[in-house]
C-alpha cells in the first residue's frame, strides 16, 4: 500500500470506531474506492488491511466477500478478489 492509503485509512478508522470491526473495514475500503484512493489494478490484500486496522484477517476477509458482492455506482463492476499467483 501506497503512503497516501495509509494515511485515509488512518482518518477513516476514527470515523468508523463505533461499527463493529468488520463494517468499519467494509466502509473503509469502499469509500477509498469511490474517492480515488484505491484504483483500478491495485491491490488489496487481507494483510495489508488488518495490519492498518490492527487485527486479524478474519474481520479484513468478511468485509471484502461483502465487497465482492457489491457494485459501486458510477463503476459498474464488482471488487474482484486479489488472488496470490
Amino acid at each position: 500500500m501506497e503512503a497516501n492509503h495509509y494515511q485515509y485509512i488512518k482518518e477513516q478508522i476514527e470515523y468508523y470506531s463505533s461499527k463493529p470491526l468488520r463494517e468499519a473495514i467494509f466502509y473503509v475500503v469502499k469509500n477509498a474506492i469511490i474517492e480515488g484512493v484505491f484504483l483500478p489494478g491495485d491491490r488489496l490484500t487481507e494483510d495489508d488491511i488488518a495490519q492498518q486496522f490492527n487485527c486479524c484477517r478474519t474481520p479484513v476477509r468478511e468485509a471484502l466477500r461483502k465487497l465482492e458482492q457489491e457494485t459501486i455506482q458510477g463503476y459498474g463492476q464488482k471488487i474482484l478478489p486479489y488472488h496470490y499467483p
